[in-house]
């Protein structure tokens, strides 16, 4: 089934390809005389594993191809073998994101052929491994890329790619996409360079470039073009991905100065728990455990190694010792666990029957799939691109000096099922279990963990435990509370939409307004020779065409993506060309923006009447928690000191209240501009027959916030429930959401007339007592 991109993604791949539009315009160049050629179009994509990067990629592809002149060609490449294939699977016909590449054919390099290159009128996207061509003597080389093929190729495959020629000898733009670029190295530059590419894409969690490419590429636009980082690379919020659901919200980390047998323990008695929340909130799926160790390396002593060749039962490498106390100890069934390791055996000692072995990487991935283990033992090299989003739980042993690194490990985690956040804490956290011998080892754990999210402050919450210190315990709440769910409605926007879509022009038979002015550089070669004559870029009448359809739902997605269900372009009108940069591109855009505002202007959030959200189980940590006696909870941790005061007041009034989790907890659709698409309010107070969402922002936001989260939400004719969205902050503050004053409190709300109103109270108890049903 399609997938639709969220705004984030969408937001993420237009800036990549406005980018390239605007430098594709006019290019740095890199040499001199017939040695120069044009420094690549480059653009790193930094985003949160889990992020849905190859969408976000796919999605820039596209519009690239789209505002391109020529059809390009794309190598997206990646170091993994099962990476690539998934990327494949992904995006080839029939693929969830396959209609990201419309009117672009999606191949293996292996299928290249310079007859499709020269006869095909649309983009040609190659997927490979490095592998296929990092091979330094490639006139030895065995790599399929490099060898010669009579009946297809005259020259190697490599040297082809290299022409790409049209029918008509023009040369096609390279564009180069590198997923999991942290993989790329000074002699994959080298090759690439050779290649010529106008544009690279790299994507990673943690960017980090090898010298060479560093020096010829990303220092040529800083030095020549003045590029600062914030124009070279692309960065997705991690708490816009958080909110997604894509990716849980919290992380666990518990360090354990412990046997591996107390250690597991733990983390499976957490695991019975996950497992009961999953069965309470009927999902669909059972939590998963991955155990992360050394392979042949006996557990407690680094000098000394397991020998093969000896009864099972006296084996002591930590997958075997693993695997024993889960299947003979825990009654964990055997037929549930998998060891996907290098683990060395010998054919006069034989593994149990039930012993179930992967040793051999990508061979036999595709049967380790298939097995749907809950239970996967596993060194740092599992395959990178296993990403199964029920796993929640993971042992990483990082006693006796272990080389693992954590790095690795929190993608495999991260993920979240059904990317949806759920009602109990746990089922929205990565739970971590490190065994470590030293408790500066576990510090060191907690900044890899850190740095694995890519992001300075990342909006993920981390809950850390190092050893000997408490762990974050579920506290289920007092009572079932819950809380009618909220979606946009839109059916009063169609009509002013329509009126928008009418205003159109009509561009079909307009060679004036259609045309845009694009630069192009041509090189002159003379047949038979092997140099080329340089020449420089010059202004022509024609840029790249697209429909206009294509120009509007693009400018639409890009401001306000779920605006696009109310918008038709089946219109003929829609079908004409139009040049990028042109002036009926240009009104074309301004329409798009007219359309999302009246979109914006008319659509409405409205209570929903099935399944309200139901408070579940909060994760926290006793010795800093806050007791209160009215919350649905015991208690809380990590609130400010405004929280804190507020919450103080607020369960003085008896009424029952709850905190709620940001980026987890409940949440409200905003109507607004932006790529933050949801409200979480901070407390959720039930006073009568409503339900009070309470924010309690800082001052300084609310001037920016008021208006996107102060919502008029409509209630349901068959729900009794109300909800009502209330603003509190600090001081005193105009109807226009202007501060007025710092002494006191003051609650904002949209009135009846959806005008914004400020009432002032002089302290915090005055306030919430306001919130008692009248």
């Amino acid at each position: 089934m399609a997938l639709e991109l969220f705004q984030f993604q969408q937001d993420a791949a237009s800036q990549i390809a406005d980018r390239f539009t605007k430098y594709s315009a006019d290019p740095i160049g890199f040499g001199r005389g017939k040695s120069r050629r044009d420094v690549p179009f480059y653009q790193a994509l930094s985003s949160i594993t889990g992020s849905g990067k190859t969408a976000i990629l796919a999605q820039a592809v596209s519009e690239i191809v789209a505002l391109s002149e020529v059809p390009p060609v794309i190598l997206w490449l990646s170091k993994g073998k099962v990476v690539v294939q998934q990327s494949y699977a992904n995006l080839c016909e029939g693929g969830k994101y396959s209609h990201l590449l419309q009117d672009i054919g999606v191949h293996l390099l292996s299928e290249y052929d310079p007859a499709d290159v020269a006869d095909s009128k649309e983009a040609l996207l190659y997927f490979a491994t490095v592998g296929t061509f990092n091979q330094r003597d490639r006139e030895n080389s065995n790599l399929r890329i490099f060898a010669f093929d009579t009946d297809n190729i005259e020259s190697t495959r490599w040297e082809a790619l290299k022409a790409r020629q049209t029918a008509e000898g023009v040369r096609r733009p390279l564009v180069v996409v590198y997923d999991e670029a942290q993989n790329l190295s000074d002699q994959q530059t080298t090759l690439l360079l050779e290649q010529e590419p106008a544009v690279f894409l790299l994507a990673s969690a943690t960017l980090r470039f090898p010298a060479q490419f560093d020096t010829e590429v990303i220092q040529q636009l800083r030095t020549q073009g003045g590029f600062k980082d914030d124009d070279l690379i692309t960065r997705v919020m991690s708490s816009t991905v958080v909110a997604s659901g894509l990716v849980k919200g919290l992380i666990s980390l518990d360090g354990l100065n412990a046997p591996m047998q107390e250690t597991v323990s733990e983390m499976l008695t957490d695991m019975a728990d996950a497992e009961a929340a999953v069965k309470a909130e009927g999902l669909g799926f059972l939590p998963k455990a991955i155990y992360v160790c050394n392979t042949n390396i006996l557990a407690d002593d680094a000098g000394q190694t397991d020998d093969p060749k000896q009864p099972f039962e006296q084996r002591q490498a930590p997958p075997i010792l693993i695997w024993r106390y889960l299947t003979e100890q825990c009654g964990v069934p055997a037929e549930e666990v998998a060891v996907y390791a290098d683990l060395k055996t010998h054919r006069d000692f034989p593994l149990p029957a039930d012993f179930i072995l992967y040793g051999g990487g990508e061979s036999d991935y595709d049967d380790f799939i298939a097995g749907d283990y809950r239970h996967i033992i596993f060194n740092q090299t599992l395959q990178e691109g296993w990403d199964d989003p029920s796993v929640y739980f993971a042992y990483v042993d990082k006693t006796m000096e272990s080389p693992i690194q954590i790095t690795q490990i929190v993608g495999r985690v991260l993920r979240q099922p059904g990317a949806a956040h759920y009602e109990s804490d746990r089922l929205n956290t990565a739970h971590f279990y490190v065994r470590v011998d030293r408790n500066d080892t576990f510090a060191q754990v907690v900044q890899e963990v850190e740095k694995g999210l890519g992001g300075d402050a990342p909006d993920v919450r981390i809950l850390t435990s190092p050893p000997g210190s408490e762990t974050p315990v579920s506290v289920e709440p007092k009572e079932r509370r819950a809380v009618p769910k909220t979606a946009i409605d839109n059916k009063h926007t169609v009509e002013p939409v329509e009126k928008v879509l009418a205003k159109i022009n009509d561009y079909r038979d307009d060679t004036r307004n259609t045309r845009g002015v694009g630069r192009r550089r041509t090189v002159q070669q003379t047949i038979g020779a092997k140099d080329a004559n340089d020449s420089e870029w010059f202004d022509f009448e024609q840029s790249s065409r697209v429909s206009a359809r294509w120009v509007f739902d693009r400018e639409v997605s890009r401001r306000y993506r779920p605006a696009r269900a109310v918008m038709t372009t089946d219109s003929e009108k829609f079908d004409a060309k139009v040049g990028v940069g042109s002036t009926a591109y240009t009104n074309l855009a301004d329409h798009a923006a007219e359309a999302v505002t009246a979109y914006l202007d008319h659509a409405v959030v409205k209570q929903l009447k099935p399944k309200p959200y139901e408070i579940g189980s909060a994760l926290v940590r006793r010795g800093s928690m806050t007791t209160f006696k009215n919350a649905l909870h015991e208690g809380y941790d990590d609130l400010n000191q405004f929280e804190l005061r507020f919450a103080r007041a607020l369960d003085d009034t008896g009424l029952p209240w709850a905190r709620n989790r940001s980026q987890t907890g409940y949440k409200i659709p905003l109507v607004s501009l932006g790529q933050t698409v949801w409200f979480f309010p901070d407390f959720l107070v039930w006073s009568g027959d409503k339900v009070l969402c309470v924010d309690t922002k800082g001052s300084h936001l609310v001037e920016t916030d008021a208006r996107r989260k102060l919502l008029a939400i409509e209630p349901h004719k068959d729900v009794t429930t109300k909800i009502e969205v209330k603003f509190v902050t600090e001081g005193s503050w105009k109807t226009d959401g202007t501060p007025e004053g710092k002494d006191g409190y003051s609650v904002l709300a949209l009135g009846s007339d959806r005008r914004l109103k400020s009432v002032h109270f002089d302290d915090l108890e005055a306030l919430v007592k306001s919130f008692l049903a009248e």
